[in-house]
């Protein structure tokens, strides 16, 4: 019977360790291939191009705003490369979000809008920003889903390698993290929770980008869990040592 709890003992450790990485890493993201994603995809083809959406806008079961209730609009300021101007950009850098991701509107004409770019992916969403009229695209958007996922996918259009910021948040409004997307250009990028842990219930973009801001468009949600190799190779020294004893058994 010795040999018995030996295996279990090993077994027991895989198992821990494997839980305790499991857990470790279910408070980060990770970054995946867009194409990997699949699900509904969310292309705000139904916006009428260069009109101000004052309000909440609800598409493809997604609601989007400018902020989330508890988070303070601010201005923040940022030169464009080679002028002496500055552009002004929302910031949601001060406040937190409250429990249940109340989404808030910004003020009339500076909100959200949409832009057709007569290519094959046609229009986007992009926040106003408070230079409305003059500079759209330099405002904050935020999106409330309909019930949390592990991943989501997104193309960010207009971008030229500025400031770019996406918060993933949980419905209690904690921060599940800050992801930095600055020094990258139009592309189409996504993020999943390690593990497959599906506490995503929406997000914040805000952009210090030169030139024309940024817009969102082709927004993917997946619930599907992620693969976690590093737990399943945590788990390889027990059954190693289960096959080593069978192995034993059977030579007797």
């Amino acid at each position: 019977m010795k040999f018995k709890h030996h295996t279990l003992a090993a077994l027991a450790f895989s198992l821990i360790a494997a839980t305790s990485q499991h857990t470790a890493q279910a408070a980060a993201t990770s970054e995946l291939n867009y194409t990997s994603l699949s699900g509904p995809v969310i292309s705000f083809s139904e916006l009428a191009d260069g009109v101000p959406i004052d309000g909440l806008l609800t598409s493809g079961g997604v609601q989007f705003g400018e902020r989330f209730d508890g988070q303070e609009l601010a201005i923040a300021k940022a030169p464009r490369p080679g002028e002496v101007a500055q552009d002004w950009f929302d910031d949601l850098g001060n406040g937190a979000p409250t429990a249940g991701l109340t989404l808030l509107a910004g003020a009339a004409g500076a909100n959200l809008g949409a832009y057709n770019y007569g290519d094959a992916d046609g229009t986007a969403l992009f926040g106003v920003g408070p230079l409305a009229g003059a500079a759209d695209g330099f405002g904050a958007i935020s999106a409330r889903f309909a019930s949390p996922v592990s991943a989501l996918g997104f193309q960010l259009r207009d971008v030229n390698g500025g400031v770019v910021t996406l918060s993933l948040y949980r419905t209690d409004g904690s921060l599940i993290e800050a992801v930095d997307l600055s020094g990258r250009s139009d592309g189409r990028f996504a993020f999943a929770r390690t593990g497959g842990t599906a506490d995503i219930a929406g997000f914040t973009l805000t952009n210090r980008d030169d030139y024309y801001g940024v817009s969102l468009d082709n927004l993917v949600l997946a619930t599907a869990p992620v693969p976690e190799p590093a737990a399943a190779l945590l788990m390889l020294p027990g059954l190693l040592t289960l096959a080593a004893v069978a192995r034993r058994r059977r030579a007797r």
